[in-house]
């Protein structure tokens, strides 16, 4: 799979930077999911969280908050960047040193992968009504004045990202995930509404202690 390019990471992040203290409200669900079929899920108690991204202050509050929500369930968190500085991010083989320094038993591995536009239409009303719309030409004047007024369709930023967990013992993938966050409020309420959307996932597929 492709990283996102560097220039579409930094716009996304200049967005949620603009958007900071907006007051909009986002909303985060996972598109599609994966598990190893050759090996039933366990809770795993001890991870290690990686957030991959161009600007370090992002990753260190996804991790950051990623580790509150674990051990929020009783699972032993650590943030990759208390391991393992920015200037190492891009090594492999100081991953592995601080993998098995730090005696995770699963790893967490998260980055965006797409940033896209979503149109919606804003519709004044989401049922049928017969008395509106039983006669062809007053209805037709109905739905002419409403669709070709502004703001009937809007356009919302959508971001992906994918979050992937390792075995760290047999370094496999054992579960990964594709969420949408649409209409992001701010890098806060993102980061947290991914964390929620992705542990409740891990949870329901038994990665994670009940």
């Amino acid at each position: 799979m492709r990283p996102v390019p560097t220039g579409i990471a930094l716009v996304v992040l200049a967005l949620l930077s603009a958007l900071l203290g907006a007051g909009c409200s986002s909303t985060t669900q996972l598109t599609s999911t994966w598990r190893d079929p050759g090996a039933a899920p366990r809770p795993y108690r001890n991870l290690l969280v990686f957030g991959i991204a161009a600007n370090g202050n992002v990753r260190r509050a996804y991790e950051n908050n990623f580790v509150v929500a674990l051990r929020a369930r009783g699972v032993k968190a650590r943030a990759g960047h208390d391991l393992l500085p920015e200037g190492g991010l891009g090594e492999v083989n100081a991953v592995k040193r601080v993998v098995g320094q730090s005696g995770a038993d699963g790893i967490i591995v998260t980055h965006l992968v797409g940033a896209t536009a979503q149109t919606v239409v804003v519709s004044p009303r989401s049922y049928v009504d017969p008395n509106l719309y039983g006669s062809l030409y007053p209805y037709y004047q109905r739905v002419f004045g409403y669709v070709t007024e502004p703001g009937y369709y809007a356009t919302y930023p959508v971001l992906q990202l994918e979050t992937n967990l390792y075995d760290a013992a047999r370094q496999k993938l054992v579960w990964s995930t594709r969420s949408e966050t649409m209409d992001p409020g701010s890098e806060t309420t993102t980061i947290k509404d991914v964390i929620a959307a992705v542990t409740q996932g891990l949870a329901a597929a038994g990665y994670l202690p009940n």
